[in-house]
């Protein structure tokens, strides 16, 4: 059974609280999972979130979710993607603690993509650069994304079909924009909420390209091929 961890992490702005969620063998791969905005009623029960935490952990991976700031019962005040940056650096330096020899993701939904893609600069000059980052319904109406085109690591992006955020047209300019692309995957039949049965096989196959070959999980590998059996 895989294994969950309620922790209180010491934050920038005080205490940020957060999950551990481990499969019931040693991880092979560490992530954070960054939630959606907090004033939009963000966090890191988001339905969402929870399901990429659980596709992490059925690809082998540890999952750490977490409140930002002034989100849940973390300590603070929203500080508009600023100090959220700051929450998220102590969040992989805490996996890094924990799994000094694995290669670590960074996963986040809407906002927490943005959020993800802006620490990447932080992390490269810590000398600590995610193995790659999965972006998920990132709001590309919203946000300009600049640092993805500059981006040292794999990048994946998972996005619903008809999200307003993800318009068809700036999807198909991604390539282009972000040398370091690797996928992008569409979710048939749904918005920016992802509400479908789809999501969480989607993000596997989204984790199965940025994790190193050799380090995906049997089981993950197998569902996934089963997956993309049943969608031909």
């Amino acid at each position: 059974m895989p294994r969950i961890t309620p922790l209180e992490l010491a934050g920038p702005a005080g205490r940020l609280e957060a999950e551990l969620l481990e499969p019931d063998s040693p991880p092979v791969f560490a992530a954070t999972v960054a939630h959606p905005h907090p004033l939009h009623g963000g966090d890191m029960d988001n339905h969402v979130v929870a399901a990429a935490a659980a596709a992490v952990e059925r690809c082998g991976g540890a999952a750490l979710r977490f409140n930002f700031r002034g989100a849940g019962r973390s300590e603070g005040r929203h500080d508009a993607g600023r100090g959220e940056v700051d929450d998220l650096a102590t969040c992989e330096q805490e996996l890094s603690r924990r799994f000094p020899r694995l290669p670590r993701l960074g996963v986040g939904y809407s906002f927490g993509a943005v959020v993800t893609m802006a620490r990447l600069p932080g992390a490269d000059a810590a000398l600590d650069p995610p193995a790659g980052l999965l972006l998920i319904a990132p709001p590309l109406t919203h946000y300009d994304f600049a640092d993805a085109a500059t981006a040292s690591v794999p990048v994946a992006v998972v996005h619903g079909q008809l999200d307003g955020f993800t318009p068809p047209a700036m999807i198909r300019r991604l390539p282009k924009r972000w040398p370091t692309l690797n996928c992008c995957l569409a979710v048939s039949g749904v918005g920016h909420d992802l509400s479908s049965p789809d999501l969480r096989s989607t993000i596997r196959r989204a984790l199965e390209d940025l994790i190193p070959e050799e380090r995906v999980s049997a089981t993950c590998a197998k569902r996934t091929s089963s997956s993309r059996s049943r969608s031909r």
